[in-house]
């Protein structure tokens, strides 16, 4: 059983909360902008500054976070239970689908193939993917399911910003 574990202080002290299905509004479970450390079992978590599961994300795989880098910001979290199999991400240089385009399986540094800080739109064909703001997994993060088509990152405040992705991998 797939579960996240949240605490309100650093190393698993303080208050604590046990998960299994998404949470949309941490506010009524009493954990809204409280959370500073979290043990994830199972499938990876998403979890989001604003309830409803919006605003900026962080994602959460298979381990122990004992001090969080944006700990008390968290208001919303989503279990992922999206099929990882045959990842494949299309990233456009433009919004609105247009420009330059390049399709992805695997985890890769767009500075290696001259696309860093360009992707303007995508389209998930399959996975789940992570884009991040800077390279080796830094940064702010933009998390992508299935079928999500992402016309415009402009209202996400992640315009040109991409510099590496990843897909998440299911467990062997």
């Amino acid at each position: 059983m797939s579960k996240i574990i949240v605490f309100s202080e650093d190393a698993f002290e303080g208050r604590t909360a046990e998960f299994k299905n998404d949470v949309r509004n941490l506010e009524e479970k009493g954990f809204n902008n409280v959370i500073s450390s979290v043990k994830v079992i199972g499938a990876p978590w998403v979890a989001y500054y604003e309830k409803n599961f919006t605003g900026k994300q962080r994602v959460f795989e298979e381990g122990e976070y004992a001090t969080l880098e944006d700990k008390e910001k968290f208001s919303s979290l989503r279990i992922i239970t999206d099929d990882l199999d045959n990842p494949e991400i299309q990233l456009f240089e433009h919004i609105n689908y247009q420009g330059r385009t390049v399709t992805l399986h695997n985890e890769t540094n767009l500075q290696d193939i001259a696309f860093s800080d360009i992707a303007s739109s995508h389209k998930v064909k399959g996975g789940v993917w992570v884009l991040y703001e800077r390279i080796s997994r830094q940064g702010d993060q933009l998390v992508s399911f299935p079928g999500e088509e992402v016309p415009s990152y402009l209202p996400l405040s992640f315009n040109d910003e991409a510099s590496y992705v990843r897909p998440l991998l299911p467990k062997p």
